[in-house]
């Protein structure tokens, strides 16, 4: 038993669990795979501040934290697309170092753990349900804080939520996942020096590598692989030898079907393979390439958002929206297929409290990108940086409710900003 369980150990699963603990709640941090990180660690996404620049006003807390460690062990450095401020991360020194803050900040982390269902009395959280290598138990807590990304969760308790639907077009539907892949035997110096004499191959808002491969395969005849964009690739960090993640593949699927996963896995890895096969034959620095691994799952930029006390809306963001429940700031960017912006310049916006509280249910907080958003909102909500810091300011939520006998929705807003604070986040 603790005070606060947190289910899902990405972005904002971390954040929630350190800004739990910091606030003086014992935590328990859940996750089924057998390390923590999430999408970035996961799938192998190595830039998780992609949109920062240089007048970019950042949240701080946990992000700044996480960040200042990786640079520390020499696991972070900075991208090809200047003039980013980002950094690209080794995704698997990320896990190691996750595991270094736990410790430092006395949480209890459990792998290989699938949370099944919640365990309730009327319409409050007591639990959750898990399934294991141990069999079936249970995890009793004061207050949960869902971070599955899928509002899992909050829906099993009933909690209303919004979801789109499966189709062609990630516009109106749910936005495409994508297996990330590496390849070893890579002429790097030759790809440095192939982007200095043709800087217009970078496309410096998508931190895209607009490849002259897709167009000679055309004037060939070769097929370009479909499911994926058609003229680019990106790829982010490179070693001696090897571009550790490539990005190119789009696929149609619903992350809370199994089928459906296990369809966008197989058809992945396909068109993956297809790729590197024409950067092979039309792309001289990869002719002698070599598949160097597959992220572990295809990530999923969208699935449930929760209808909680308030919906984020786009106009919200790019009207640089103020609340008076603000838990942070956060830059205004959006990366979608119907826009994508770049934190170019200082505006930014607050992140109002209220979007986590998922309705009709009490002692569960909802962080990440399944927080109550309007389609277009998840542009920039299912951000890691956004993720992060509505995962600390949940947990520092659930530590404080506990304290002071509260229910989460009862808590002292100005409390709550003054921890957020003392834990380095830029409230206002």
């Amino acid at each position: 038993m603790a005070d606060v369980l947190v289910v899902g150990g990405g972005p904002a699963g971390i954040s929630a669990a350190i800004g739990a603990a910091d606030a003086g709640a014992s935590v328990i941090i859940a996750e089924r795979y057998g390390f923590l990180g999430g999408i970035p660690a996961i799938c192998n996404m190595e830039p998780s501040s992609w949109c920062r620049q240089k007048d970019t006003v950042m949240p701080g807390g946990v992000q700044a934290l996480l960040e200042q460690k990786m640079l520390a062990c020499g696991a972070a450095e900075k991208p090809l697309f200047e003039p980013s401020a980002s950094y690209n991360y080794d995704t698997e020194t990320l896990k190691f170092v996750i595991d270094e803050l736990l410790e430092e900040h006395h949480i209890t982390p459990i792998y290989h753990c699938l949370v099944t269902e919640p365990y309730m009395e009327d319409d409050s959280m007591k639990g959750v349900f898990t399934e294991s290598k141990s069999g079936r138990q249970a995890i009793l807590a004061k207050r949960v804080i869902d971070c599955t990304g899928d509002a899992d969760i909050a829906a099993q308790c009933g909690a209303p939520f919004e979801k789109c639907s499966l189709g062609g077009d990630e516009k109106e539907n749910m936005m495409y996942g994508t297996l990330i892949f590496g390849a070893s035997n890579v002429n790097v110096p030759k790809v440095r020096e192939n982007l200095k004499e043709h800087p217009e191959m970078l496309d410096r808002i998508r931190h895209e590598f607009i490849s002259d491969g897709f167009s000679k395969a055309r004037e060939n005849h070769y097929p370009i692989p479909p499911h994926g964009f058609q003229n680019q690739i990106i790829f982010n960090r490179m070693t001696q030898g090897e571009v550790t993640a490539i990005n190119r593949v789009r696929v149609p699927v619903d992350g809370n079907d199994v089928l459906s996963l296990t369809e966008a896995e197989i058809l992945s890895r396909k068109e993956a393979l297809d790729t590197l096969e024409l950067l092979r034959r039309y792309e001289p620095e990869f002719e002698e390439a070599c598949l160097r691994h597959f992220a572990a799952a295809v990530g999923i930029r969208e699935t449930r958002r929760i209808v909680g006390d308030y919906q984020l809306t786009m106009e919200d963001i790019t009207g640089e929206r103020q609340f008076d429940d603000s838990v942070g700031v956060y830059p205004v960017c959006m990366d979608g297929p119907k826009i994508c912006r770049a934190a170019l310049t200082g505006a930014h916006f607050q992140i109002p409290y209220r979007i986590m509280l998922p309705q009709g249910i009490e002692n569960l907080l909802v962080a990440g990108r399944s927080v109550s958003a309007t389609k277009d909102a998840t542009h920039t909500t299912r951000g890691v940086d956004f993720c992060m810091i509505t995962g600390q300011a949940a947990g520092i939520a659930s530590a404080l409710s506990i304290q002071k006998k509260v229910p989460v929705r009862d808590i002292s807003i100005d409390l709550l900003q003054k921890n957020l604070q003392q834990q380095g986040v830029q409230v206002f």
